[in-house]
């Protein structure tokens, strides 16, 4: 097994490096769009959620998109069309910004960063709860909000519910640990101990960037806006003993990255700045 999980490692790397990229891009961008197009299908089988449910009316998701609009679009459309009431807020910062059917677009200066992003996003909820995003997130059937807001609704000491992501075009799922990351050191304690359990959801340090929160609750933490990537792991870390967080395995979407965009990767991994703060703040190298 291991060293069937070494030569994958090695093809996927030689795929996205090496002299098979060219050819790995066009069936990677086809596999990804015909899996998209399939579970589409597969959804127009199944019920739409309750479009009056009260609690989806307390409920704005926030995208944060940088130089993909593509990517965006399918995200936008895909939460549309399982949920077409819900209140969407993209904020860019691309060049050009998107203008989407059925969201609203949140306009910032070129590469304001994620963290400066996700606060003016948050900034303009006036709902009570936020679903945070990034933009290569597809909903489906799956994406089930409705059951996991009556949990936040019946349990007040939940602040943050992650969900799953499932990870095209392999459909893989990674181990909580694994898919989040973990924090940094800190002497903060959890307002609930790790690894409790709320209303059968294990109580966890941080989650994937994908997650419903209590708007007010996560104003009091909030993102650092001199952090322009990897941004996540510093503010779980701040959470921690501030908010408590669970994960909800139910509640899931899709997951498809591009890693061969390369016009969107260059800035994507242009993380020293953000590894410098992260260094200086906490320590040795920083978390995603």
């Amino acid at each position: 097994m291991a060293a069937r999980q070494r030569i994958k490692r090695m093809l996927h790397r030689h795929a996205i490096e090496g002299s098979l990229r060219p050819l790995a891009a066009k069936v990677y961008d086809a596999v990804v769009a015909q899996e998209v197009m399939f579970e589409r299908v597969l959804d127009a089988f199944a019920p739409l959620p309750t479009i009056d449910d009260p609690l989806l009316q307390e409920l704005t998701a926030v995208i944060k998109t940088f130089e993909r609009p593509k990517v965006v679009r399918r995200l936008v459309e895909s939460i549309t069309r399982r949920y077409p009431s819900l209140r969407i807020i993209v904020v860019d910062d691309s060049r050009k910004p998107v203008r989407l059917d059925g969201a609203d677009t949140l306009t910032m200066p070129y590469d304001s960063g994620i963290a400066a992003g996700r606060n003016a996003g948050l900034q303009h909820v006036v709902t009570r709860y936020a679903l945070i995003l990034d933009d290569d997130y597809v909903f489906s059937r799956h994406t089930l909000l409705g059951p996991a807001l009556a949990l936040m609704e019946e349990y007040a000491e939940i602040d943050i519910m992650g969900g799953q992501l499932v990870e095209l075009p392999y459909y893989g799922v990674r181990p909580l640990s694994e898919a989040a990351g973990r924090i940094f050191a800190t002497v903060a304690t959890p307002r609930i101990p790790l690894g409790s359990s709320i209303g059968g959801l294990s109580v966890c340090e941080k989650v994937p960037t994908f997650f419903i929160g209590r708007r007010d609750r996560l104003a009091l933490v909030g993102w650092d806006p001199s952090l322009k990537r990897i941004d996540h792991g510093d503010f779980f870390t701040r959470a921690q003993g501030v908010l408590t967080t669970v994960f909800n395995p139910a509640l899931r979407c899709f997951h498809a990255r591009t890693p061969f965009d390369d016009h969107y990767m260059a800035k994507r991994m242009d993380l020293a700045d953000s590894r410098r703060i992260l260094e200086e703040r906490y320590g040795g190298r920083g978390e995603s």
